[in-house]
């Protein structure tokens, strides 16, 4: 009988077609394990937004209106992702930037927790004020504060954070960041139409002419605040929280113009006369079309659109292709009597 001689190793060509199918393989596996990992992330940014729809219901329940948006008009006031702390599982954090002490060191919190007056918000140190001879501290720092904690508002906030999002989770000077900012409308009854309104935080459009969910007061007296009865165009048909990410200054972290979101509420180190109330708030309205990139616009890094928490508590994803229809401004308004499509 011939002995056959016994091969040891795969020869070359045997070697080339072996990584040659690996690599169709992996070439054809990738993109779904992509795909896998962005439907992950993106159902994680849907979780977030439904617990800070929760949180702003039990947040209305409790105060009968949902939280001011910024109460004066400094761009840098606390915002209201601080006031709906206790509700998503953020309740010590929150009693450390709240709690009074001598040194003033807390956050102000208007009266009632918005809806009327300052209660003479101060602009400078902090006071002491005897309201009906009780002696309350009902003072505190007017503006974020790095000294409150001492560093509580650079913690970073899980809920806050989405996966996808390519926005640093921490601005360069420490603040800890958020992904998500509330919607202050569209800007039809802002001005002469829409897009008309060009200053949105510091003595710009007062709260009562905003006509979103989360309001900048820009007075340094009054607050203003929504209450589910307010929403006549229905709960189902109104956004209150988007998805914010990279647009011009946001990108420009070193820099002090607001535009990075902080869930403190603003950082924005002033005025600049614009748009720098950005940081916390937004507009749904055509000047600004989603993923459009503009510094006052909603946006993400999901394929094709963006994630809203409506103010029925239902999270949906709105698709880029909504920019320049009336739909988007209408999402935007609580009170324009537009049609909504179901989304």
């Amino acid at each position: 009988m011939r002995m056959h001689r016994q091969r040891s190793a795969f020869t070359l060509i045997e070697l080339l077609v072996v990584i040659a199918i690996i690599a169709v393989l992996i070439g054809l596996l990738l993109p779904a394990v992509q795909k896998v990992r962005e439907a992950s992330q993106r159902s994680q940014c849907s979780n977030n937004l439904k617990q800070m729809g929760l949180a702003m219901q039990q947040f209305h329940d409790a105060n009968k209106h949902f939280p001011v948006g910024q109460y004066n008009d400094d761009n840098n006031n606390w915002g209201w992702q601080l006031w709906i702390l206790p509700y998503i599982e953020q309740t010590n954090l929150y009693n450390i930037i709240t709690n009074p002490n001598a040194a003033g060191n807390f956050a102000y919190m208007p009266p009632n927790m918005g809806g009327g007056s300052n209660a003479g918000t101060y602009t400078g140190s902090p006071n002491i004020d005897n309201l009906n001879g009780a002696g309350n501290l009902t003072y505190g720092q007017n503006t974020t504060n790095q000294a409150v904690g001492p560093n509580a508002v650079n913690t970073i906030i899980p809920t806050y954070i989405c996966p996808s999002c390519t926005i640093p989770s921490s601005k360069s000077n420490g603040y800890g960041a958020t992904h998500y900012v509330g919607n202050m409308g569209n800007c039809f009854n802002w001005g002469a139409g829409a897009g008309a309104a060009t200053t949105y935080g510091c003595g710009g459009t007062f709260g009562n002419k905003m006509n979103g969910i989360l309001l900048q007061s820009n007075e340094n007296n009054n607050t203003y605040v929504t209450k589910i009865a307010d929403i006549t165009d229905g709960t189902s048909n109104t956004a209150m929280i988007g998805e914010v990410t990279n647009s011009t200054n946001v990108s420009k972290i070193l820099n002090n113009t607001g535009q990075f979101p902080v869930w403190a509420g603003g950082q924005g180190g002033g005025c600049n006369g614009t748009t720098t109330v950005g940081s916390c708030m937004r507009v749904l309205d055509n000047a600004y079309p989603l993923n459009g990139g503009a510094d006052m616009a909603f946006g993400s890094n999901h394929n094709g659109g963006a994630n809203f928490l409506y103010c029925d508590g239902s999270v949906h994803f709105v698709s880029s292709s909504i920019a320049g229809t009336p739909v988007y401004p209408a999402l935007g308004s609580r009170d324009g009597g537009e049609a909504v499509p179901p989304p």
